[in-house]
């Protein structure tokens, strides 16, 4: 019994610190849907393209790890702005024709991907060696360091949305574009802004993951599935409710993973997610 509660424990670590990443990706997608109204299908990508980033910065040209961080961040955000103001400002407003462009830039970047990075699967050593044991229960640096980042950018994103005259600007847009407009806001510079930051997320959290799993140009579909899930069950355009999800997923996963195995953690997380929109369909803490 003790070394089954020991398994539990450790997964339920485990499964909090995988639910802090998987916060850090959905959060950028619920910026972006949160402030454009855009279900963003190329976000896995941008995840994809931030772990690649580690892969060629930190391994082939062996840039300091964060000289490399700099490089993912300042690139993610141009591209962020650059696919807004080619691609999403002019359909703002048209839902179809932005899902459509989504997803073609989804599979344009992953095709892309396939082309310049090949087929084999890549390798990224660990940023940081050790393992640190608490009560019994031992946790990787890399992914404590992972975890302890991702914190720190939840918080100085939810200070930039609920502390700051951007912030309001982004919650003005998000209530009422039009009269946002008419109060002088400028919605397209807002706009930019809250995509590269939504970008920039995915990219950062693709970076901390270049360690811990093989890295291809299709890992983005299993980001991208998980965010999803993340942002409505937590409810679309609500920060605190991604984080809430984002950390149950992570824990269901991994906790579900040590009871039944890794094949059926997957068909429990969605059992459990079907429950809690059941129960809310607007999610946990979405509106009505």
């Amino acid at each position: 019994m003790d070394v089954y509660l020991h398994l539990i424990a450790q997964g339920l670590a485990i499964g909090l610190l995988t639910g802090i990443l998987y916060v850090l990706i959905a959060l950028g997608l619920t910026l972006i849907y949160g402030i454009l109204h855009i279900v963003n299908f190329a976000h896995g990508e941008i995840y994809m393209l931030g772990a690649m980033g580690v892969y060629y910065c930190y391994v082939v040209f062996k840039l300091p790890f964060a000289a490399t961080l700099v490089v993912i961040l300042v690139l993610s955000l141009l591209l962020g702005l650059g696919v807004e103001r080619a691609f999403f400002r002019s359909l703002r407003g048209q839902w179809l024709q932005l899902v459509v462009a989504s997803v073609g830039l989804s599979l344009i970047i992953q095709s892309l991907g396939w082309i310049a990075f090949g087929i084999q699967e890549k390798n990224v050593p660990s940023f940081f060696t050790g393992v640190v044991a608490f009560g019994g229960v031992r946790l990787p640096m890399e992914r404590l360091v992972a975890a302890a980042v991702g914190v720190v950018l939840v918080a100085l994103l939810y200070a930039l949305v609920y502390r700051t005259k951007v912030g309001l600007a982004m919650r003005a847009i998000e209530e009422d574009e039009e009269t946002a407009r008419m109060l002088g806001i400028d919605a397209d510079r807002v706009a930019a802004l809250a995509c590269a930051v939504g970008f920039a997320l995915a990219a950062l959290a693709g970076a901390f993951v270049a360690p811990i799993y093989s890295l291809n140009p299709g890992m983005g579909f299993e980001a991208i599935l998980m965010s999803f899930l993340i942002i409505i069950v937590g409810g679309l355009g609500s920060i605190t409710g991604t984080v809430l999800a984002g950390l149950l997923v992570g824990v269901l996963q991994s906790v579900g993973g040590v009871l039944l195995g890794a094949e059926a953690a997957y068909g429990l997380v969605f059992i459990v997610m079907i429950v809690v929109l059941v129960v809310r369909p607007s999610g946990l803490l979405g509106k009505a």
